[in-house]
């Protein structure tokens, strides 16, 4: 991924820790999923700095969603591929799972535990890497593709 590359990675803990205690959302832990959005495709790390790491080129890729999360008020962030992802192995099958039950895909994480670009800055990127064919969406797009 090139330096146009968009990064979604989780918080610093002591930051989200403090935002924790000043009402903030629960604390990301070091090792909660990431993403890198850029020209070529899509990077996701079901465990970030170590685990298994996901590469799809934009032809593999259907949608990108924000769609609401487990708790009201928050969001998380998901990438819908063409094809069945392989089930999940290394440190974080539970949570791969959990976010197929939830949002139909294992590609996903909790907006309020990652920083990174806007969602605005992510969906005009979208655009112009896709040429259009992908835009962010709030639905979870229909399983028949």
């Amino acid at each position: 991924m090139g330096d146009e590359s968009l990064f979604y990675r989780p918080k610093s803990p002591l930051l989200s820790t403090i935002n924790t205690y000043l009402g903030g959302p629960t604390p990301a832990r070091k090792d909660d999923p990431a993403v890198r959005f850029g020209p070529d495709g899509i990077e996701y790390h079901q465990s970030y700095g170590h685990g298994v790491t996901v590469r799809l080129g934009w032809q593999e890729v259907h949608a990108v969603a924000v769609l609401p999360g487990p708790v009201h008020g928050r969001q998380a962030l998901c990438v819908y591929p063409f094809r069945q992802m392989p089930e999940p192995e290394g440190s974080g099958p539970g949570l791969l799972l959990r976010f197929r039950s939830l949002f139909g895909t294992p590609l996903a994480v909790h907006w309020h535990h990652v920083r990174g670009p806007s969602l605005a800055k992510l969906d005009s990127h979208l655009s112009a890497w896709t040429d259009g064919r992908i835009a962010l969406t709030s639905e979870r797009p229909s399983e028949a593709q």
